[in-house]
């Protein structure tokens, strides 16, 4: 298995004038020849995005308005820095394939290791059962391949998934009526996580409404995506909670959260998606 896949496949390379070509992998595709997951997009933009300003690595907040779907293949990243400040930089991005605009993003970026300042946190980890005690859901798309069933999600082969048995009752018919999802999460690979990456697992879950029981929801295409990293992420498996507790017309919102192991909160996210039904 490749070594730190996720550092590959969001490779860029400066073009000048603050343009980046970079690649889309079809490894982090939702469905299996479809179009790239919103995070992992966010994420190879936002390597573009940082580097302009060195001193500035992290993605502290980064808003994503998808405006349609990329395919696999080369794409252009446009960067342009707003403000660069002594604690923060500003940037804006493109992503564009063919000459088309893909992606907008709005960012501003920093240096977590350097943060300081006050700290309360009154939010509390998800109460998950023990990882040992999680069903394995990467292994379980392999077996379930091997048996003659649909092909795993492509992006779902990148993370070492464990997930507890009561928020996948949906995968067996039995949605719980909440519209929760999360457990337990690092990469495959065993490549360390940093703050890109978290922009990935901000996304990387099949949707919380799956397990709303709506029934006729076939897909969830995100229109925006706001992730708001926190902290540098401790060493071990990271554990995601997401939830979405509001379904109007069609539109829903899906808010996450994703503690490190060390119990410090990382990532809070929200998105605004849609509830899209099978199409006829």
């Amino acid at each position: 298995m490749d070594v730190d896949r996720f550092a590959q496949d969001t490779a860029v390379e400066a073009l000048g004038e603050g343009r980046y070509h970079g690649r889309i992998d079809p490894g982090w595709a939702v469905i299996d020849g479809a179009a790239p997951n919103g995070g992992y997009l966010m994420a190879l933009a936002a390597r573009a995005m940082r580097d302009p300003v060195p001193q500035h690595p992290d993605p502290v907040t980064l808003t994503a308005h998808f405006l349609a779907p990329p395919v696999v293949g080369d794409v252009e990243v446009d960067v342009e820095v707003l403000r660069s400040g002594r604690r923060h930089s500003t940037l804006a991005a493109t992503v564009s394939q063919a000459g088309r605009p893909k992606v907008r993003l709005l960012g501003a970026f920093g240096d977590l290791a350097s943060a300081e300042g006050p700290t309360r946190v009154d939010r509390q980890p998800p109460e998950l059962p023990p990882l040992d005690t999680c069903i394995d859901f990467t292994a379980e798309h392999e077996r379930r391949a091997e048996a003659g069933g649909y092909p795993p999600p492509p992006i779902a082969m990148r993370f070492d998934h464990r997930m507890p048995s009561a928020v996948l009752g949906w995968t067996r018919g039995e949605p719980s009526g909440r519209g929760h999802i999360g457990g337990y999460l690092r990469w495959r690979d065993g490549a360390p996580m940093d703050t890109l990456g978290l922009l990935v697992v901000a996304d990387c879950y099949p949707p919380a409404v799956f397990d709303a029981g709506l029934g006729d929801v076939a897909w969830v295409p995100t229109i925006e995506l706001t992730v708001q990293v926190r902290k540098r992420p401790a060493p071990g498996y990271l554990a995601g909670w997401f939830t979405t507790e509001a379904v109007t017309d069609g539109y829903l919102e899906e808010d996450g959260q994703v503690w490190d192991a060390d119990g410090d909160l990382v990532v809070l996210s929200r998105q605004l998606a849609l509830a899209a039904r099978p199409r006829a």
